[in-house]
């Protein structure tokens, strides 16, 4: 078991992106991109090319280091009808669903042209020539990613780590992963300070909790990541994961990983360092830091 540290965020909501246009290439109204944050749709949102269930491009015209964005639960069908008729090496960025990557697919990472394989809910280690994407927030057209209530709770309802009262927070369904969810929720029943919440409550309340707590238990559900995850780090609080292919992601993050759940301790919690800067937010939250890093493989002019 491992504490991961951290590095300062070089993104904030004060400098955003001039040219937004970058960032809602494909964004429509019910498909909007979270920016400046990061979600399945922002990642959507500035690709070149989409390939999931509203949106079918025409593949062979794709350049050197472009992207294509595809529906993790469409990957049969993207490398079975359309992958032959790309005729140049891309980036490839699969999301917006909760089955793992790469899933049988691992073959295609040694075709060259795929320069480099982005995705979510990555489910192996130390593969090359793939890596790991946040799960990030909720879409915007669900009701726990509108980004009015995320904004007003990121600036109204995150605390001071030294003026949080709640201690360790649990709130998830048990259903979506009963065999890892219920050691979890057992473990965490241990430890005291720890505030189980069973009850219905709105977003916001949600939002506005884990910005008065210290550490989230987030372990995985239907899919590896959790939205929550990213919610906490957003609010300022320390998500407790378990390792899992998302490991490299997760460390560049104020994250605890751990590898059970029999593990997780209130002693061990408090021996988290806590001299931490109350207005960090990581770089890998950020849509920026995203485009950035998908777009460094394409041809300079």
């Amino acid at each position: 078991m491992t504490y991961y540290y951290y590095r300062s965020s070089s993104y904030n909501t004060t400098k955003l992106e001039p040219n937004l246009s970058l960032y809602y290439h494909h964004a429509t109204s019910d498909r909007n991109s979270s920016y400046p944050f990061i979600s399945g749709d922002t990642f959507r949102a500035f690709s070149d090319y989409v390939y999931d269930e509203t949106r079918r491009d025409n593949l062979s015209s794709v350049k050197y280091g472009e992207t294509i964005f595809v529906k993790t639960d469409m990957l049969s069908d993207f490398f079975t009808s359309s992958f032959n008729s790309i005729q140049e090496p891309f980036v490839l960025i699969s999301h917006n669903s909760d089955y793992s990557a790469p899933q049988t697919y691992e073959k295609y990472l040694s075709n060259p042209k795929v320069l480099h394989w982005y995705a979510s809910n990555l489910n192996i280690k130390n593969l090359q020539k793939i890596s790991p994407i946040p799960i990030g927030l909720a879409n915007t057209r669900w009701p726990q990613g509108n980004l009015d209530t995320i904004t007003f709770a990121f600036k109204n309802y995150r605390k001071p780590w030294s003026q949080r009262t709640t201690f360790l927070y649990v709130n998830f369904a048990v259903g979506t992963n009963v065999a890892q969810r219920t050691k979890a929720l057992s473990q965490a029943s241990t430890i005291k300070d720890a505030q189980i919440v069973k009850e219905k409550i709105t977003f916001e309340t949600y939002l506005e909790q884990i910005g008065n707590s210290k550490f989230v238990l987030s372990p995985p559900g239907n899919g590896l990541d959790c939205h929550r995850t990213w919610e906490a780090l957003l609010m300022g609080a320390v998500p407790i994961v378990l390792t899992s292919g998302l490991d490299p992601l997760f460390i560049k993050t104020r994250s605890i990983i751990i590898d059970d759940w029999s593990k997780l301790s209130y002693n061990f919690l408090s021996s988290f360092n806590s001299s931490l800067d109350d207005n960090y937010v990581p770089d890998v939250l950020y849509a920026e830091y995203w485009r950035e890093t998908l777009f460094k493989y394409r041809k300079k002019n």
